[in-house]
């Protein structure tokens, strides 16, 4: 049967901001890998295993959501990949998903961080920002510049043949939607009918490859890059903008859909006896931040996707609630479709508060109300019943392990430090974790997304049915005897016959120098001065004519308050701000400059020579 030559995968890529460099780099040699294997195929050399890996769906949050926004654009176009040995040549910019997240929007004038605190979208982006709004704490227009750099130059080259990805692949980004969906809840009580109303801000952008481009009231944004033009392309770049802007940090973004998108998405209605949670008729506009915040690591998401495409190809019922009653085959011997969760910031580590003093001070409460509600946010309940099998096949994991001279280090990712803004503080961090990515990419395909002989599933005994009968299996087999789902092989030079690729070396830890990071201090202070000036109650005559009134007709002023008490207090009060700012902004920018270096340093990632250096 053809179920049991295919193995289905959902990729899920949680939120990381720059650390984005490290799922990158697990993509694009998964890819790597991937590509090889069909050439072997299609060159008919003997040995290759026969089973067919298709991708069917690319979820992700934040960063991990720009991720699969650009593996769906990178996809339909050929391009090197990149490795330690040639990072520093020009085949670096050819390959989208490196040029994106490594060299971002950088040139020989401006590198991130001068962007990044540039003024340019307060004070000089008319177009954009008339009312010279303060929408980040950073300069945030790179991201976009990257997004439609990658997205509207992409047309799909009809050479190229990925069979690995799903004709109809769904591409998925979670969103934080700050307007979000009402519901009520109605209640019988002695007075009539009465509705209990709640918000939920919990969003996505539902995407799928559609070369018809002929909308299948399913809620899925039919997208494609048949021609230059494409289809869905504005909003494949404000999915990828709005789930990648961190609260605050990065401009949100307005988002502006099809009702229909919406309304008859399954993955958005909390009851399925809801028809309609916006209006049918209008355009439905709403703010959208880092879908993160909510919901970071959508490993739940790329399931249910899997889920319904497996009951669907069985034949089962086509009624939503059937479908999502339905379970993946889970056993070594059964499974045949899994998830895949690229993740730069695991919480595995995390241990259990043994120690707990249960502190009621305010100062203690506050914060801890806080990181609560955002905990509360992300439980997945429904999937916390059946996360413990140990004998689940369906969920695997790609996590940075850093090594050096064969162990195990503590800081792994360059972009961690800063919360994850560590790597827009230098191309440097972003190189090793990309490669960093690529390393564990490879040692995870070869050593864990892997099958026991002993289990004989069919999509494995198909696949290594003719090496297991000329036992020819030690070319794939790893350390504990299990056989890959993905075989990472090579081509030899004369193209007939298989080798194993070169192990991705450990690259050197990276470092950046104290004096570039105090020189950015004077950058700090002109951004804090342009955001201070703009954070400024409007001055709008319709705004503030009624506020006016009211306050004229509380009580006229004498001759004296009008003609030299208001002078004189708003002279000083100009004066006072004008020196405040100046002081404040001289504050906020050593206190930053402070803060970066102080973590940096923790992470082992300041330059040794200028540790010394006195600041």
């Amino acid at each position: 049967m053809k179920n049991e030559k295919t193995f289905r995968i959902g990729l899920a890529m949680a939120g990381a901001v720059s650390a984005g460099a490290y799922t990158a780099g697990v993509m694009d040699y998964l890819l790597e890998a991937l590509e090889n294997w069909q050439r072997a195929k299609e060159l008919g050399i003997p040995g290759v295993p026969k089973h067919q890996v298709v991708i069917e769906v690319l979820s992700g949050a934040s960063a991990g959501g720009m991720t699969a926004v650009l593996t769906a654009a990178a996809i339909q176009r050929k391009f090197p990949h990149i490795n330690a040995h040639n990072y520093q040549t020009p085949e670096a910019r050819e390959n989208p998903l490196y040029h994106s997240w490594v060299n971002l929007a950088e040139d020989h004038h401006s590198d991130t961080m001068d962007q990044m605190l540039s003024t340019e979208d307060i004070i000089q982006s008319p177009s954009m920002n008339p009312g010279r709004e303060v929408r980040s704490i950073f300069n945030s227009l790179f991201v976009e510049q990257i997004a439609r750099r990658m997205i509207d130059s992409t047309t799909k080259d009809p050479s190229l043949k990925r069979p690995y990805f799903a004709a109809d692949l769904e591409v998925l980004t979670t969103l934080t939607n700050l307007r979000g969906f009402d519901y009520q809840l109605v209640f019988t009580t002695a007075s009539g009918k009465r509705e209990d109303r709640m918000t939920m801000h919990k969003d996505l952008a539902h995407f799928q490859l559609n070369n018809s481009g002929v909308y299948r009231h399913d809620g899925k944004i039919p997208f494609h890059f048949e021609s230059p033009e494409g289809l869905g392309k504005n909003l494949l770049v404000d999915a990828a903008v709005a789930t990648g802007a961190f609260p605050a940090g990065l401009a949100p973004r307005l988002m502006t859909r099809d009702p229909r998108y919406i309304n008859d998405n399954h993955l958005l209605k909390l009851t399925h006896g809801r028809a309609l949670l916006v209006d049918p008729l209008t355009d439905y506009r709403a703010v959208c931040v880092d879908g993160g915040v909510i919901n970071n690591e959508p490993y739940d998401l790329a399931e249910t996707i899997l889920m319904r495409r497996s009951s669907e190809r069985r034949g089962h019922s086509h009624k939503t609630e059937d479908i999502d009653s339905q379970e993946l085959r889970k056993s070594a011997f059964a499974f045949d479709s899994t998830v895949v969760m690229i993740d730069p910031f695991p919480t595995y580590e995390k241990k259990p508060d043994t120690g707990y003093f249960g502190l009621q001070a305010l100062k203690f409460t506050a914060p801890q109300l806080f990181g609560a509600m955002r905990q509360q946010l992300m439980v997945k309940t429904d999937l916390l019943a059946k996360a413990y099998d140990d004998n689940d096949f369906t969920r695997f994991m790609i996590a940075p392990i850093r090594t050096k001279n064969g162990i195990t280090q503590s800081n792994s990712l360059a972009c961690s430090a800063l919360d994850g803004f560590g790597g827009f503080f230098s191309k440097q961090f972003r190189i090793h974790d990309y490669l960093l990515g690529r390393r564990n990419c490879q040692r995870f395909i070869r050593e864990f997304l892997c099958v026991p002989v002993t289990a004989n599933n069919p999509v494995i005994c198909y696949g290594y049915g003719d090496q297991r009968e000329d036992n020819s299996l030690s070319l794939f087999l790893n350390n504990h005897g299990w056989l890959p789902v993905i075989p990472d092989i090579r081509i030899s030079p004369d193209q007939k016959s298989l080798i194993l690729p070169l192990e991705e070396k450990e690259f050197p830890y990276p470092s950046i120098q104290l004096k570039y990071l105090v020189n950015l201090e004077k950058k700090v202070q002109i951004r804090v001065g342009a955001i201070l000036d703009n954070l400024s109650i409007s001055t709008d005559p319709e705004i503030s004519r009624p506020v006016l009134l009211s306050a004229r007709k509380i009580g006229r002023q004498s001759w004296f308050t009008r003609k030299i008490v208001k002078p004189l207090l708003s002279f000083a009060m100009k004066l006072l701000y004008t020196f405040g700012k100046f002081i404040g902004k001289k504050l906020a920018a050593r206190k930053f400059i402070d803060t970066v270096i102080l973590d940096i340093d923790a992470r082992g990632l300041l330059e040794k020579e200028t540790k010394k250096t006195n600041h």
